[in-house]
């Protein structure tokens, strides 16, 4: 059991040795959950892409008790772990998805936020693919907001930029940058 605060939240969640930050919330994650509430404090709407054992989707959930939250993960360990930290935490407005990106989610729900640690050692496509599909399940002037390791910034701010038109540096420290891209009104 790990026992974490953030963005005014404290929450005890369980973890699993073979699933991302097993010992705990992970330093890339802390900042990009710091970064919500100066970047997008109403968000409605929100998805947790890549929940792992919960700790995004579990915290915006908390944060903003009338939001839906969506936490999805094509890893069945982590939505079973998710699912037990929701449960845990009385984080009632957030459902646990096990899905390949969004397939096992409504093809016409759109949200307000896509957050996510993406896993970048799956590979550039694992996430140039999450970045694009993203564009599509924005609401008008809705946000991407993605932690990542600073030395990954080039590739994945080229990558924003290209998809969405735009980026911006939200928040870095000494290991990690969390970007924001907005989906403009088309």
């Amino acid at each position: 059991m790990v026992d974490f605060l953030v963005s005014g939240v404290r929450l005890s969640c369980e973890t699993k040795p073979d699933l991302f930050s097993p010992k705990g919330l992970d330093s890339g994650t802390r900042i990009l959950l710091e970064s919500v509430p100066k970047v997008l404090p109403d968000y409605q709407s929100a998805i947790d892409w890549g929940c792992g054992w919960g700790a995004i989707g579990i915290t915006l959930a908390k944060c903003n008790s009338k939001a839906e939250i969506i936490a999805l993960d094509s890893d069945i360990a982590a939505v079973s772990t998710a699912q037990a930290n929701k449960e845990l935490n009385g984080a009632t407005n957030l459902v646990v998805i096990a899905s390949h990106g969004f397939d096992q989610v409504e093809a016409d729900k759109k949200f307000d936020l896509i957050t996510s640690n993406p896993p970048t050692h799956r590979g550039r496509e694992v996430v140039e693919t999450m970045i694009s599909q993203s564009l599509t399940r924005l609401n008008n002037d809705a946000v991407l907001l993605i932690v990542i390791e600073a030395r990954l910034k080039p590739w994945v701010a080229r990558q924003m930029k290209e998809v969405f038109g735009n980026y911006r540096i939200v928040k870095r420290s000494p290991k990690h940058v969390v970007l924001k891209a907005v989906k403009m009104v088309q």
